[in-house]
């Protein structure tokens, strides 16, 4: 199975690229490019354009459409997949772990299997079978934008916070560095 990593936020809350974003020794992006590896052969990047991870060694699948959401992250990234499913990331979850990686994987069912918390869907933490990719079509052609709205006009499994805090028990996979705030927690844990 391949991972995609999907990179192509705006950082507005941020107020700076946070992928790109110096965490210690890392950027963002390199630290769950690095987790990503440790659970997947083949992990790529997905986003509007290569050029500023030119200096990454990933290869990065450049969206298929231009408008910028994650529901597009998603599409290009099963349209580019070799297999029959994809682990689809966010570029924003520096204290990703390998056992949330391994979980999924494990609790697999067709066609998507995504984490949730405190009543929270985690669309971009999770696996999407290529079978979705004519409906998904269908949604996008439409005008449908949001990845949530269209997760509730299919099916998929969740896995709930009991099951993730046996391998994350502080749910820090959890955690998307999209504000400052998101900063100071992410540190802390660092």
């Amino acid at each position: 199975m391949e991972c995609f990593i999907l990179a192509g936020g705006q950082s507005r809350r941020f107020g700076e690229d946070k992928l790109l974003f110096r965490l210690g020794s890392k950027r963002t992006i390199e630290r769950v490019i690095e987790v990503a590896r440790k659970v997947y052969p083949e992990v790529r990047l997905v986003a509007k354009s290569g050029d500023k991870f030119k200096d990454l060694d990933v290869e990065v699948v450049e969206d298929l459409l231009p408008d910028q959401a994650p529901i597009i992250g998603l599409y290009t990234a099963l349209s580019s997949c070799k297999g029959d499913r994809a682990m689809i990331l966010s570029g924003d979850t520096p204290l990703i772990k390998p056992e949330i990686l391994k979980l999924l994987m494990e609790e697999f069912k067709e066609p998507a299997t995504l984490l949730s918390s405190e009543g929270r869907i985690h669309p971009l933490i999770g696996i999407y079978s290529r079978s979705l990719l004519p409906v998904l079509k269908d949604y996008i052609d439409s005008g449908g934008r949001s990845l949530i709205r269209f997760l509730e006009e299919t099916e998929y499994k969740l896995i709930g916070e009991d099951s993730i805090r046996r391998v994350d028990p502080r749910l820090l996979s959890l955690i998307n560095m999209n504000t400052r705030e998101d900063l100071k927690e992410i540190v802390r844990w660092i």
